[in-house]
């Protein structure tokens, strides 16, 4: 049982201090478009392949991870670009390597990236209104459970490094587009929405995101 604890836990470092993500999805007319995907990660020895499992660093994994949770070859990633970070680059004391990705991926329904995305999503369409729901879980209740003091009190102090780490979404849209969101903030033909990695350590239910887009 203790030696599975060490693996969230070095999650959470993980997180805590090289997790940087961006996500973009723009809309075209109707409820077709593209995500824009970009992140940074720690990187093994070979300064290729990426620490985190589900962040993966080789266009063929990403292929793979997308094959597996879409249908169909028109989902193919383009624009894909790796980056070996160099070491002034970026502050990282417990890894020695760090890369960058980035990668465009078009989408006929919203729908498709359910599987893909980070968290949990669900989509609805009522008429011409897509409906987003998105959850991200929160670790502290499943981490801190059953946890000893000594693990509470490191768990303590990443929740401390989590508050300088974030998600970055942000959704684009025509301008003649009705949005309402209930986070973020929302101007004209754009939703950004920022957020901090910190939430994911309050003990409480899930976090939900949800939008709604009324394409005229």
């Amino acid at each position: 049982m203790k030696s599975f604890r060490i693996i969230p836990i070095l999650l959470l470092l993980t997180l805590a201090n090289c997790f940087e993500y961006e996500e973009t999805i723009t809309f075209k007319k109707g409820f077709s478009g593209f995500v824009e995907i970009s992140y940074e990660v720690p990187l093994k020895e070979d300064k290729r392949s990426s620490m985190i499992r589900y962040l993966p660093t080789k266009k063929e994994d990403i292929e793979e991870k997308i094959s597996q949770g879409l249908s169909g070859s028109a989902n193919k990633i383009k624009d894909y670009q790796f980056r070996l970070l160099e070491k002034g680059e970026y502050e990282e004391p417990f890894f020695n390597y760090k890369g960058k990705v980035s990668y465009k991926l078009d989408f006929i329904d919203l729908s498709e990236l359910e599987r893909l995305l980070p968290g949990n999503m669900i989509t609805k369409y009522k008429g011409k209104t897509l409906i987003v729901k998105r959850e991200f879980p929160s670790l502290s209740e499943e981490f801190l459970e059953g946890s000893s003091v000594g693990e509470k009190k490191i768990m303590n102090e990443i929740t401390k490094l989590l508050k300088e780490g974030s998600m970055k979404f942000k959704i684009l849209f025509p301008p003649n587009t009705e949005c309402l969101s209930n986070k973020g903030s929302v101007s004209l033909g754009a939703l950004n929405y920022v957020y901090p990695l910190s939430d994911s350590m309050e003990k409480s239910q899930g976090k939900i995101w949800e939008y709604k887009l009324r394409f005229f």
